[in-house]
């Protein structure tokens, strides 16, 4: 007797975020490969990403992309705003405040998404999840402990900035699901695009360094549309966990890559990170079958 299994849009969710989260860790390693300024990094990133997500746009849209525009609505250019704002937070914060402050205040996004989750869309978080969170949180401290630099109360709030902005980011595509996010995001990547016109020299980067930023431009749009993507199908708390793995994941990439042997405690933080993001999916995949259960 055959059996057919047939995937959850729940489950199918959970693969293609953590997907996402395998991809974005890997955008890191071009920051540090790539021998260019930050903000022509981010003008060719902008370029070829715009590129690869007005393809897929056209690809996967029916009514063509003038359409699309219009679709948009008042959430989507939203989105675009919030979205550009995030990443020049996010950039702005390394300038004045340590790595570590940026990676720990990165961690409280889950609290952060599922407070405003709470108020937008009525998600209620279980306390085991909350329970989750702290552990990752405590994971990416560990992982930060003894980091180097220099820290800022400038660049905490910009980075407190990033987080509040990429949270309502994972809440706005959870709401609103009919809407073109990713076309959003591409317009996100213009405003990086012309920032950066205006702040760097672009068109001195080499051959070398332009292949590479090509293939980071790809990288970039998938994982964009992998988040959008992927972000609609589960709650937003439990997209907001997962992408928590992005921290040991990086590290991992660059101990194989560039050979960047992670201290011991990075190994212990990052651990932590991935085992209470195992542990938040098996307790809402444990509440969601007593529910059906009792249903």
């Amino acid at each position: 007797m055959k059996t057919s299994m047939k995937l959850t849009s729940y489950q199918i969710g959970i693969c293609i975020i953590s997907f996402s989260a395998v991809v974005w860790s890997t955008l890191g390693l071009f920051a540090q490969g790539i021998d260019a300024q930050v903000w022509v990094i981010l003008f060719w990133r902008g370029l070829f990403s715009i590129v690869f997500l007005s393809l897929y746009v056209c690809y996967k849209s029916k009514i063509g992309i003038y359409q699309e525009i219009g679709n948009l609505g008042w959430p989507g250019w939203l989105s675009a705003i919030i979205g550009a704002a995030a990443t020049v937070c996010f950039i702005s914060a390394f300038k004045y405040t340590s790595i570590a402050n940026v990676s720990i205040v990165y961690a409280t996004i889950p609290f952060i998404v599922s407070v405003l989750a709470w108020l937008f869309l009525r998600e209620t978080i279980q306390p085991i999840a909350i329970a989750c969170a702290l552990i990752a949180l405590f994971g990416v401290f560990i992982m930060v402990q003894g980091s180097a630099g220099s820290t800022h109360i400038i660049g905490d709030v910009l980075a407190l900035l990033m987080a509040i902005g990429m949270s309502a980011l994972v809440v706005l595509f959870r709401k609103y699901p009919t809407r073109p996010m990713v076309l959003s995001t591409l317009f996100s990547a213009a405003i990086h695009l012309l920032l950066s016109l205006l702040l760097s020299e672009p068109f001195t980067v080499s051959w070398q360094d332009l292949m590479g930023l090509i293939v980071f431009g790809a990288l970039f749009a998938t994982a964009t549309i992998l988040t959008v993507e992927g972000s609609r199908l589960i709650p937003a708390f439990q997209s907001a966990m997962i992408g928590t793995l992005e921290a040991p994941l990086a590290v991992l990439w660059a101990w194989l890559i560039f050979s960047q042997t992670p201290a011991f405690t990075t190994w212990i933080g990052g651990s932590l990170v991935t085992c209470a993001v195992i542990l938040n999916m098996y307790a809402h995949h444990r509440s969601q079958s007593k529910s059906s259960a009792i249903t």
